[in-house]
């Protein structure tokens, strides 16, 4: 090898040697990200019109919906904005505030107890991770129990059913742990204040559990519950009923045997023992053992890559003077956290569902939904202000996610 050629190749070591330095000291020198550089933000816009066949004239209510319950009106349903940072790997937490207005934010304000008009806090709550496996959750955040979520863009259907209406809470606050055994199984298990209240409404916690998992691509499980006094304390002219202790125990299955299809169940019982609240034949109130049974279906094919229909099924059934179903010629005077109480004997409330689904673009899309309920009692209303056992609704949202 001549001198020329030793001398070509060292300097060409040379010259890959400061350039890959210069690239290190690049790398190394570059400064870590901030926690806010990985905060992102996401939401949804709804709009609907809901027009009820029974009750075109006076009141103008839907009876037993959570947030759709102006008939025959167009409504502002949500604007929702999500502010969240992931849990990082090397800070280990992470936070979810979820913002929503509108009328479905009176709703669940409603349904809550709380103030705030048409602007409702969803959800706003803490993660920290102690290892890959087990993170603690502490703020406020939506319940483990049921099949449709509080937001109604991500459930098959445009109304709430009679399960989520009146079988399950919203949200709860407080601290719960959250356990992954494996991409297949995880468990939580909280401490919460109770249903659907910020400040305790008595001197008694709630326990909420959940056990879910998916044992194959085609099928998901979770058994979840919730177990603790939910009777706010003290209510005029009824007992404080210290010992009204409500168990809730709900289960969902759902099983894909095909990417267009999709099937899912859902069965909810609850029982509260030593209920101060129970409704007696002269609508009066005496304290007894209470119960109630839900159960619902749902179905959903793709019939193309823009179109989806979607079948629902729902029972709810309340049993030794549970009056969980809102309405009827008796309402109880009794408001949140307990489940709304209705009429003065046992009813079992049904309801059926079509909704027909186009998504106009990858965010946007509307449904077109027909829904009948009816009842062994007379819960609805009709155009001229009688009570009746149906009631039916046509209904179309339209909405957009960011």
């Amino acid at each position: 090898m001549t001198i020329r050629n030793l001398f070509s190749r060292g300097f060409a070591v040379a010259f890959v040697s400061v350039v890959a330095g210069m690239s290190a000291r690049a790398f190394a020198d570059a400064p870590a990200p901030k926690w806010y550089d990985t905060i992102g933000l996401s939401g949804y816009l709804q709009s609907s019109y809901v027009g009820n066949l029974e009750d075109s004239d006076r009141n103008k209510t839907n009876v037993g919906r959570q947030f759709d319950t102006n008939g025959n009106s167009f409504s502002l349903n949500t604007f929702l904005l999500q502010i969240a940072k992931p849990v990082g790997d090397s800070d280990h937490y992470g936070f979810t505030v979820r913002l929503r207005a509108g009328q479905d934010a009176a709703a669940l304000n409603t349904a809550t107890g709380s103030g705030g008009g048409n602007f409702a806090v969803q959800e706003a709550y803490l993660t920290y991770a102690t290892t890959s496996k087990l993170q603690f959750i502490g703020g406020r955040f939506v319940t483990p129990e049921g099949f449709e979520g509080v937001d109604t863009v991500n459930n098959p259907n445009f109304s709430e059913g009679l399960l989520f209406t009146v079988m399950e809470p919203i949200n709860h606050t407080g601290i719960k742990a959250n356990y992954t055994f494996s991409d297949k199984v995880n468990a939580t298990l909280g401490v919460v204040n109770g249903w659907n209240v910020d400040t305790d409404n008595n001197s008694q916690k709630t326990l909420l559990w959940q056990i879910a998992t998916t044992p194959t691509k085609q099928i998901s499980w979770s058994f979840q519950g919730l177990y603790g006094n939910e009777i706010t304390q003290p209510v005029a002219g009824i007992p404080a009923g210290d010992h009204a202790d409500t168990l809730s125990l709900d289960t969902v299955l759902g099983f894909n045997p095909i990417d267009k299809l999709s099937l899912n169940a859902q069965l909810n019982w609850r029982q509260t023992s030593n209920d101060p609240t129970l409704v007696t034949a002269d609508h009066g109130t005496t304290v007894g053992t209470t119960h109630a049974l839900g159960a619902g279906l749902w179905g959903s094919f793709a019939t193309t890559s823009k179109f989806t229909e979607t079948v629902r099924y729902e029972i709810v059934s309340d049993q030794d003077g549970g009056h969980v179903f809102p309405g009827g010629p008796f309402v109880a005077p009794l408001g949140p956290p307990e489940p709304t109480a209705g009429t003065s004997t046992d009813q079992t409330v049904q309801e059926f569902t079509l909704t027909h689904k186009t998504m106009l673009t990858s965010s946007m899309g509307t449904r077109l939904e027909y829904r009948h309920d009816w009842s062994n009692e007379p819960a609805f209303v009709r155009s001229d202000g009688s009570a009746v056992r149906v009631q039916n609704t046509i209904s179309v949202d339209w909405f957009v996610t960011f």
